[in-house]
């Protein structure tokens, strides 16, 4: 008798009809990877780290080598309803620039509306960058900010297309695969937390 091929359970998919609350799970997640991708983590769990720094230098749009690292990474989770907010140091060797990320993230959903300051109902992605952006206007120091869509929907996915609209917001869109980097083979990391949401997903 042949030994069936077992499907294990997963961390983000059962049995249920809906998703719940999973775009929360992203968001402590992404906050975590984001945090481990800091030069205090280099040390330990170095696969881990490299996932993580591939991760945010995606999203800073930065093209990594041995000279850049990340520094002094802080992140809020649904800061002005805002998924995910991080600020931190990119060191180039020795010179340092500061950078904040807006990140929103979608498990399947599209965009919907959200009450402008205005009370007016626009483009959610629209109200969360002007809050963003009126925050950093008001910081002495230069920011270089990004805005980020993270969807769990595959590129190839025709539901992606949904999606398009983003980059008239200012937004840059990215399937969730797209933050492990070029390589489609990935190994398994020193970490539980992140082989099973980002490897077994």
């Amino acid at each position: 008798m042949k030994n069936e091929i077992v499907e294990l359970p997963k961390l983000m998919v059962d049995s249920s009809e809906y998703d719940g609350k999973a775009e929360i799970v992203m968001d402590y997640v992404l906050s975590w990877c984001l945090r481990r991708a800091d030069v205090i983590c280099s040390n330990e769990k170095p696969i881990l780290y490299n996932y993580c720094r591939t991760m945010l230098a995606t999203l800073l749009e930065v093209e990594l080598n041995d000279s850049i690292t990340f520094e002094d990474v802080k992140v809020w989770k649904q800061e002005y309803n805002i998924d995910v907010w991080a600020e931190l140091q990119v060191n180039r060797g020795g010179v340092l620039e500061r950078h904040a990320i807006l990140i929103e993230d979608k498990y399947y959903t599209g965009l919907h509306p959200s009450r402008d300051s205005d009370g007016k109902y626009r483009n959610q992605l629209e109200v969360y960058k002007k809050k963003f952006d009126n925050h950093y206007a008001q910081q002495a120091d230069e920011w270089h900010k990004h805005y980020a869509l993270i969807t769990c929907i595959s590129r190839t996915d025709p539901n992606f297309a949904m999606y398009d609209i983003v980059s008239s917001f200012g937004f840059k869109s990215y399937s969730f695969y797209d933050l492990l980097g070029k390589a489609r083979d990935y190994e398994e990391c020193e970490s539980d937390i992140f082989n099973e949401f980002w490897l077994r997903w």
